[in-house]
């Protein structure tokens, strides 16, 4: 079986994969501090928990946080036993990468590139909502052409309340207008509208940049949440970035 790692900066996603699908899919917090022995103790709990016991044989990682690669390579290799493949140069991703760095641009971009080109077949997008809000384009036959990045939705709003004096910190739910009659409904209106706007004027621009069609995927920890006040979101995969590790896995057999 095979066990995809997305290691983000505030959540490390994981799914567990036997071949045919996938068995499980979990999500827990990202702590930079934490031994490979106890994240080992913490998944082998989640997996017990769904009865999912039987041997890892390969595990596939894509890593925001350098610092934990390790790590969970020594998680892989020494508590699972398993043939640890960590995405980045050298890895075949099927994919052209087409920017001034290809280097630099973030596995976990390559990924959700990856599976969106799988899914659609044709020039696309994925956008990652998570503590960045990442946009990724792949023009056919198969080439990753660029990266946009801005904050996250959540990153904005704990920004704006450590930056200014008076604006509380507010509670992340969907206002019911976009003129606030208090403070509270005011940013929630201004982050929440406003980060959709965003995605929806950028992606936009990305689409007309890569001639004029591309179809739109969404997924990351608010990509459910922000979704219905998107108009350029054609679809959402909370899991993308997992689908995205398996195919790479299986090109690298």
């Amino acid at each position: 079986m095979l066990l995809a790692v997305d290691i983000g900066n505030t959540f490390i996603t994981l799914g567990l994969h036997d071949g045919t699908s996938w068995l499980a899919r979990f999500r827990i917090r990202t702590v930079r501090e934490k031994t490979a022995d106890e994240y080992a103790i913490l998944i082998s709990g989640l997996l017990r928990s769904r009865g999912l016991e039987d041997k890892i044989a390969r595990m596939a990682v894509a890593s925001a946080v350098p610092p934990l690669v390790p790590v969970f390579r020594e998680l892989g290799e020494r508590w699972l036993g398993a043939r640890v493949l960590v995405v980045g140069p050298g890895v075949r991703t099927g994919l052209a990468i087409h920017t001034d760095n290809p280097a630099e641009v973030g596995p976990d971009l390559v990924a959700n590139a990856v599976a969106a080109y799988a899914r659609f077949g044709k020039t696309c997008i994925a956008v990652d909502f998570g503590t960045a809000t990442s946009f990724v384009a792949v023009k056919e036959p198969g080439v990753l052409v660029g990266v946009a990045i801005a904050p996250g939705l959540l990153t904005g709003l704990e920004a704006l309340a450590d930056r200014t004096a008076q604006l509380p910190r507010v509670p992340l739910s969907l206002p019911s207008q976009a003129i606030g009659k208090n403070t509270v409904v005011a940013v929630q209106a201004g982050a929440i509208f406003g980060h959709a706007a965003l995605v929806d004027g950028l992606l936009r621009r990305m689409r007309q940049e890569l001639g004029g069609e591309a179809k739109t995927v969404a997924t990351g920890e608010w990509a459910s949440f922000l979704a219905p006040l998107l108009s350029e979101v054609e679809a959402v995969d909370p899991w993308l970035t997992l689908e995205g590790l398996r195919l790479i896995a299986s090109r690298n057999e």
